[in-house]
């Protein structure tokens, strides 16, 4: 079995002129990256760029990948806007207050994602 093509999740730091994307989930009433459920058959990376389109109509190019333990994060370069997202989105130059998932875990993947991709 190839170790990319296991059911989890997965979810993107994406940048764009040293800025990162966060969307916002109004039933969780916060922040959050992009990112969901990896399809059987399906990698992580194509899953994390598949659910980045869908919540932000933006493309994604997926650089790098870490394991996190229970999930993925991935780091990549927000591109063009390729089709209408289903989430309001917005780049942010810290995590802002308004958040749903662990301050912690986004204050330490942002700088990682950063690092990676040279931001």
């Amino acid at each position: 079995m190839n170790p990319e093509d296991t059911d989890d999740t997965v979810y993107t730091v994406g940048y764009r002129d040293g800025r990162f994307l966060m969307v916002y989930h109004p039933k969780r009433k916060g922040w959050e990256m992009p990112g969901g459920h990896v399809r059987n058959g399906e990698s992580r990376m194509d899953a994390a760029r598949r659910e980045f389109i869908e919540e932000t109509g933006l493309d994604v190019d997926i650089r790098c990948i870490r394991d996190l333990g229970y999930c993925r994060v991935c780091a990549g370069i927000v591109g063009e806007k390729v089709s209408e997202g289903e989430m309001e989105w917005r780049f942010f130059d810290k995590v802002p207050e308004e958040i749903f998932f662990s301050r912690e875990e986004y204050e330490d993947v942002v700088p990682w994602a950063a690092s990676m991709l040279d931001q």
